[in-house]
């Protein structure tokens, strides 16, 4: 595995934590029944599981009661979120690279063939 590249890490960090941290807050406004469904807030209702997924799965909220319990499993899903998201963006750009390479190399070799066929 390459190095990290650590600026694309902290700016999907900070991204996903903003994101995180808005579909808690709709996640709480929905369980004490004070959230207006509109459709922006039902998707977010419904990003919200998919944002708590680890954590909620292995019972850290339950481990760690409450500010704590929370925040920290907020942080620990983002963390791997992150992780994830710039790893596939490490292989986009590294296939990115490999085929960009292959292009040059075929259209070099075609413009070697034309010139060998002028000659």
């Amino acid at each position: 595995m390459k190095k990290i590249n650590i600026h694309t890490y902290i700016v999907t960090f900070i991204l996903l934590y903003v994101l995180a941290a808005i579909c808690s807050l709709i996640g709480y406004a929905n369980n004490e029944e004070t959230l207006v469904l509109t459709p922006t807030t039902e998707f977010l209702l419904k990003l919200h599981s998919i944002v708590n997924l680890p954590t909620n799965t292995i019972g850290y909220s339950e481990m760690f009661k409450g500010i704590y319990g929370v925040i920290g499993g907020l942080v620990l899903n983002v963390m791997l979120y992150s992780l994830v998201f710039e790893r596939f963006v490490f292989c986009v750009k590294s296939l990115k690279e490999i085929i960009m390479s292959k292009t040059k190399f075929s259209v070099r070799k075609r413009k070697q063939a034309i010139l060998l066929i002028e000659k």
